[in-house]
């Protein structure tokens, strides 16, 4: 079997704090044939402990790009995974299981993904606080007993990078590109300007159309063109309701 193509997918650590966990996030990432790692608000590590876990996988690390926080850290993504398995009335209102992810990004229509795809874990003790999985197009879950259903951070990275490999995806070839996060988010805020103008929303609601416009584009994977038809449809309505 010809190895598959996992390289527009990442992960992303979020305020991940030990060593020994990174190093073995390193060592699950590459065994499943992921390279690409982000670190969002993490410390230095102690370097030894580290490459004592990842092994043969320490290249994983050297690589890694660094960034102060979670929002740069998605800025160039086109699509992202916040796993948790925690719900509430400030995070998302569903979340996928870590089979359903898998299977909406590798086949279908989702093969349209030429851009790069974020799966973000959070903070060892406390996970992905509600601001950032609000950072996040989706909330993705892996089921767990109820008896005791926390999971160690490489654990879940390794799961995760599983079920992707096991979906065995292939090359994008003809694909159309996925727009960035910072693209999607500059028409999301013409969109909402042109509303706001409008009367459609209070100022405190536009943060929380912002927020669900931005996923929805993200979560059907538009191309630069079809976002530009998309906010387009705005505008002339806008225009339109200005002329009346």
């Amino acid at each position: 079997m010809d190895e598959p193509d996992l390289s527009t997918f990442e992960v992303v650590l979020c305020r991940a704090e030990e060593p020994g966990n990174v190093g073995a996030v390193c060592r699950a990432m590459k065994t499943m044939g992921l390279g690409r790692l982000s670190l969002a608000g993490c410390p230095e590590y102690d370097e030894g402990r580290l490459r004592a876990m990842a092994v043969h996988a320490a290249d994983v690390y050297e690589s890694a790009c660094r960034f102060p926080d979670l929002a740069s850290a998605l800025a160039e993504t086109s699509l992202s995974a916040g796993f948790t398995r925690r719900r509430g009335a400030r995070r998302k209102s569903f979340s996928l299981s870590v089979e359903d992810f898998a299977a909406r990004v590798s086949g279908g229509a989702s093969h349209r993904f030429g851009g790069r795809v974020a799966l973000v874990f959070g903070n060892e003790r406390s996970g992905l606080d509600a601001r950032e999985i609000g950072l996040c197009s989706l909330a993705v879950h892996i089921p767990t007993s109820e008896a005791f259903p926390s999971l160690n951070l490489a654990q879940a990275v390794q799961i995760a990078c599983y079920e992707l490999r096991r979906r065995a995806l292939g090359p994008l070839t003809g694909s159309a590109v996925a727009v960035t996060r910072a693209t999607a988010e500059e028409a999301v805020a013409r969109i909402s300007e042109d509303l706001r103008a409008l009367g459609f929303f209070s100022q405190s609601e536009g943060e929380t159309f912002r927020a669900f416009l931005r996923d929805s584009v993200e979560r059907s994977s538009y191309s630069l063109s079809e976002l530009r038809y998309f906010e387009s449809i705005f505008r002339k309505t806008a225009g339109l309701a200005r002329h009346r």
